[in-house]
């Protein structure tokens, strides 16, 4: 476990600007959304240091008996690895000898944080703001702490105070942006980023965690122009940068599988493309762009089948809700939304038969989604089985959830399915097609 000179690298009487200036640059190296770990001891090693009562105690320690030096690094190690109870056991046996350590407090508070103990955590962090009103990291955690607790108010605040004591501490502003996206304040979000990167700006530090917050703004409020200015604009930061390519690109192509994951395929692709342009030899990322792509493919298709006044709408809406599924092949909900949309075919199987091979023509890729389905329309052998199929599942859901089923029967009657009747002469395989393509019945909308 290294101590914090360390983990800034850092001599042990450095100073406040050369403390921020290393801050600086270990986060360019370590941004938190790719690094979170690491990211964590750096702010920690940061806040610290960079306040001189903290750093008093901190160099402290080394004076304190063995057996609590002990206990105090070996709290904060089990911390760093994870193991939140023991680290509160440790540090409360530190805080018993030295009650008014406040670098040891501000470690068990984390602790309990961590152990989703926020009750403990703000008490101890508003005893320690109470005492040290300027110390930023103290106000800080008191802010995470009432975010974690839902009092997102109270943390908007916290997280101000903070920043007018240290406008350079970029957790604090990625931790003020995140309070206000909580309560979906898309508004002030933004207001908060742009105020960030103005003060980075005029302060010459690296803003590029700022506008990964930025595009995910413009994501939550569909803003796609913004969101391809701004996409344009970190990419155009990361080629001045040449060491900030890598880290860059990492963020856009997993932020492309996130919005991918909620269904914006367009924005998924935008944002894939401009990682590919930064890193285009990276086996990861061109794996992620393949299967965007793959997928924003299908989409396009079906935006093009909605718009195609040649195949019954009803296929559109099939295929749409099928790619909309969730993945839990038992939900409920999604199996009589699939049900439903198939059993609008099946009532009229017969005229259906001449937008789904319409649909084989066209739209191979959609036709393959539910492939298995349509083969079975599309074989006039099996249009009996289908009917009875259908029925017995219709009556079996309606009884399960009659509420479901109250808008496809008002009068109360048993939904029948039925064969389909032809209105017109059967029509012989070696007939001229009744469609006028001139071409015979089995070589055009006879096929099966």
């Amino acid at each position: 476990m290294k101590d914090y000179y360390n983990i800034l690298n850092i001599a042990r009487n450095a100073t406040v600007a050369e403390i921020k200036k290393a801050y600086f640059s270990l986060v360019r190296a370590f941004p938190p959304d790719r690094h979170p770990d690491e990211f964590m001891k750096i702010r920690e090693a940061y806040e610290v240091l960079v306040d001189e009562n903290t750093r008093r105690q901190y160099d402290l320690v080394d004076s304190m008996p063995d057996i609590v030096k002990l206990y105090f690094k070996e709290g904060r190690n089990a911390l760093e690895e994870g193991d939140a109870e023991k680290a509160i056991q440790l540090l409360e046996r530190v805080v018993e000898v030295y009650p008014n350590f406040s670098v040891v407090n501000s470690l068990l508070g984390e602790a309990y944080l961590k152990n989703e103990n926020s009750v403990k955590a703000i008490r101890i962090f508003e005893e320690l703001v109470a005492q040290e009103k300027n110390n930023a990291g103290f106000a800080r955690q008191l802010a995470q702490s009432y975010a974690m607790r839902g009092w997102h108010k109270k943390a908007v605040k916290q997280f101000r105070r903070a920043l007018s004591l240290d406008e350079d501490n970029i957790s604090l502003w990625l931790g003020l942006v995140d309070c206000y996206l909580a309560v979906k304040d898309f508004k002030k979000a933004k207001e908060t980023v742009w105020e960030g990167l103005e003060v980075s700006n005029r302060k010459g530090w690296d803003n590029l965690e700022l506008y990964y917050h930025i595009i995910q703004i413009d994501i939550y409020t569909n803003d796609h122009i913004s969101l391809k200015k701004h996409l344009a604009e970190m990419k155009n930061k990361a080629i001045e940068k040449e060491e900030e390519k890598a880290n860059v690109a990492w963020f856009l192509a997993t932020l492309s599988q996130m919005i991918h994951s909620i269904g914006l395929y367009e924005e998924a692709a935008v944002t894939i493309d401009a990682a590919c342009a930064l890193l285009p030899d990276d086996k990861e990322i061109k794996t992620v762009k393949k299967e965007i792509d793959a997928k924003y493919s299908i989409f396009s298709e079906l935006k093009r089948l909605k718009e195609d006044p040649s195949i019954n709408r009803c296929l559109a809406e099939m295929l749409d809700c099928e790619l909309h599924l969730c993945d839990d092949k038992d939900c409920l909900d999604c199996k009589i939304e699939k049900f439903m949309c198939e059993m609008d075919i099946i009532v009229e199987i017969g005229p259906f038969r001449k937008d789904i091979l319409r649909l084989k023509d066209f739209y191979p890729e959609l036709y393959n989604i539910k492939k298995e389905f349509f083969d079975k329309v599309l074989n006039p052998k099996k249009e009996e089985y289908l009917l009875v199929t259908y029925a017995k599942l219709f009556n079996k859901y309606k009884k399960l959830y009659p509420e479901r089923f109250e808008s496809v029967d008002e009068d109360g009657e048993d939904y029948q399915l039925k064969p389909y009747k032809r209105s017109e002469p059967k029509v012989g395989r070696n007939d001229p097609c009744p469609c006028g393509s001139g071409k015979k019945y089995k070589k055009c909308c006879g096929r099966s």
